[in-house]
């Protein structure tokens, strides 16, 4: 899988993150709330728990994404770890993956 491919794979995953973020909001769920891990892996479904202020530190840049633990690798060279989290990594996509990651991002493109 090329970079760019694995960039828009995690950008659908951060989509959906994004619709639980805005969910839990109206309806004020209580925190941590279950995010998707953003890794390259398109079958996986491993849930990480953060607070809405701890994505909103994972949405600082249309280039981090929320990973699991163990799932930073896969992305061939296309990202690096920015932060480690209690459980969680932050990965920044790199080169041409970033700037798919930056023009699929829903708060700025």
């Amino acid at each position: 899988m090329n970079a760019e491919q694995v960039a828009r794979n995690d950008a659908v995953f951060r989509a959906a993150n994004e619709r639980i973020e805005l969910a839990a909001a109206r309806v004020q769920a209580a925190e941590p709330l279950p995010f998707i891990c953003e890794c390259a892996d398109v079958t996986c479904r491993e849930l990480v728990p953060l607070t809405r202020a701890e994505y909103e530190g994972v949405r600082r840049q249309p280039t981090w994404f929320l990973v699991a633990p163990g799932h930073e690798g896969g992305s061939d060279g296309a990202a690096r770890i920015v932060e480690r989290g209690n459980a969680y990594f932050v990965v920044e996509k790199l080169g041409s993956a970033a700037d798919v990651a930056e023009a699929l991002d829903p708060r700025t493109g």
